[in-house]
């Protein structure tokens, strides 16, 4: 009985790795890994890292070229039609990408100001098109929350419990204005549940 111990230790080391067998296992998850020791399954607990590291925050310039786009985004927000635009992120084009109005009361609630939420379709008129491996944006623009951290910060502390998305902040600017501070908050779509899961 002594032997039996080290080795299911060892055979479940093997499976949750996904090293066993092709037909029994599979790779982690981008967010899963094995503790150092090997011992203990791991998730979230390092920080995102490339469009949604946190210790950076990019300038993201949306041109339109329509000098209508405010009245356009305007009439488009309840069929939530997308306008195209063009994207520079790093002195790099994403041409086409279709940019529309989001949010209920974060919509509502800012009345007439600009300040809105946005969704931003990197693939939109380029199917393969990706800002650093993701297709869409989501700009929230911390409606009711002054810090401008609320989102951000509780997304950041939750993913060692559970599967979170990733988030921080970019600054917008649209047709060479500054827009401001936005809270870019990852998509919760096929992309998410593959970094998360099986």
């Amino acid at each position: 009985m002594k032997h039996t111990y080290p080795f299911l230790a060892s055979f479940c080391w093997l499976v949750v790795a996904g090293l066993f067998a092709p037909a029994y296992g599979q790779p982690l998850p981008p967010m899963m890994r094995l503790s150092d020791d090997g011992c203990h399954l791991l998730t979230g607990d390092r920080p995102p890292q490339g469009l949604y590291d946190s210790a950076t925050i990019r300038s993201l310039y949306l041109d339109f070229p329509q000098p209508n786009f405010w009245s356009l985004m305007t009439q488009n927000y309840t069929t939530k039609t997308e306008l195209p635009a063009k994207m520079t992120v790093k002195g790099l084009i994403y041409d086409s990408v279709g940019v529309r109005s989001k949010g209920e009361t974060s919509y509502a609630g800012t009345q007439n100001s600009p300040k809105k939420s946005f969704n931003i379709s990197v693939d939109y008129a380029l199917p393969e098109q990706r800002l650093m491996e993701y297709k869409t944006l989501n700009l929230n623009n911390c409606f009711q929350d002054p810090s401008f951290l609320r989102e951000v910060f509780y997304l950041h502390q939750i993913r060692r419990q559970v599967p979170a998305a990733s988030a921080n902040f970019v600054n917008l600017y649209i047709n060479g204005k500054n827009w401001g501070l936005y809270a870019n908050v990852q998509q919760m779509n096929k992309d998410f549940l593959e970094e998360w899961f099986f």
